[in-house]
């Protein structure tokens, strides 16, 4: 079998999956309040992390960590994430201090976007895709490599779509969304857990 056959299946089902699926909401919802850079490279090591685990241990690891207790944790991690944006709203506004853009030395954008996007494809359809893509064209490296390619296209369009929002509304409701958002994705994770 030729390389670009896995490589080519694997772009186009991680794209068409991903395609306005949790990664990119987070990465839109990060780059239109923080630096791009830093979100564009934190959701990207992340999802680089999680699909070589899909591609190398992603079938023993889920021998010895139930998926219902990583949804769960997951879950009640972004359920915190979203609570925790509501409070800041608050804060900000009580304190008068609501800005157009929060600087990168305010929080580590890097480590949250890595930290998101690592728990919301945990055990997600996609990388269930890699282990299943890899299993069946027994080529790690061109799913590998397909997967990596896919993510970044989606990233990089979530990046564009979080930097065209943060010209059209202001902090205040890109917080506000966020924090929403956050808590959704955090019910949905402990629901799928008990479905």
């Amino acid at each position: 079998m030729t390389w670009y056959i896995p490589f080519a299946v694997t772009f186009i089902v991680i794209f068409l999956a991903e395609l306005g699926d949790k990664t990119q909401l987070i990465t839109i919802s990060l780059s239109s309040k923080h630096p791009h850079i830093p979100v564009f490279l934190g959701v990207f090591v992340g999802i680089g992390v999680i699909t070589i685990i899909g591609v190398i241990l992603g079938t023993i690891i889920f021998e010895f960590i139930p998926i219902f207790y990583v949804k769960i944790l997951s879950g009640l991690i972004f359920v915190l994430f979203g609570i925790w944006t509501f409070l800041i709203i608050k804060k900000k506004e009580k304190e008068g201090k609501i800005k157009e853009k929060e600087s990168a030395k305010e929080k580590n954008v890097f480590t949250i976007a890595f930290l998101m996007t690592t728990l919301a494809e945990f055990g997600d359809k996609t990388q269930f895709a890699v282990i299943a893509l890899t299993a069946q064209y027994k080529a790690p490296v061109f799913v590998y490599i397909g997967a990596l390619l896919a993510f970044a296209l989606i990233i990089g369009i979530g990046v564009f779509l979080g930097k065209k929002i943060s010209e059209k509304v202001t902090s205040k409701w890109i917080d506000f969304g966020s924090a929403l958002l956050f808590f959704i994705i955090g019910i949905i994770f402990i629901l799928e857990a008990f479905l």
